[in-house]
């Protein structure tokens, strides 16, 4: 007997405004972008998709999808242009075979954008003040 091998995709939810989005919505918003862009099949196809995690601080989710149809995602996330009710981007990040390995790419992704942004301090007091607000955004 052969193993159920799903797909897990990291997103990005991209939007001008406070986008209050939840997994649901963000779910069926792909099952109709796939209804949309592939038909009965497509939709077929993406029946077993769930969101396993939807970050609303940072915006990000998880979503498992079979392997193979996990395609069909891939290729309309850069077309959907609304996510649930609102305007949004949704912005491929990473295509995992497990939840574990798409948490240690947000660990990575998040390590550089902070590098980056510390990169841009001129002294050593700015970047000392910002490292300290940060670690107490995330204690909190």
């Amino acid at each position: 007997m052969v193993r159920f091998k799903n797909r897990y995709i990291l997103i990005q939810v991209k939007s001008e405004k406070n986008l209050k989005l939840t997994a649901a919505e963000l779910a069926d918003t792909l099952r109709k972008a796939a209804h949309k862009h592939y038909g009965d099949f497509g939709l077929a196809s993406v029946s077993n998709l769930n969101v396993k995690l939807f970050y609303d601080r940072r915006k990000l989710a998880i979503v498992r999808a079979s392997h193979g149809p996990h395609r069909f995602i891939t290729s309309i996330l850069p077309l959907i242009n609304k996510a649930g009710k609102e305007l949004a981007q949704l912005k491929i990040l990473y295509v995992g075979a497990t939840i574990r390995q798409c948490k240690k790419f947000v660990l990575n992704y998040n390590n550089n954008v902070l590098r980056k942004i510390i990169g841009t301090f001129n002294s050593e007091a700015e970047k000392k003040e910002f490292t300290d607000e940060v670690s107490n955004s995330l204690e909190n």
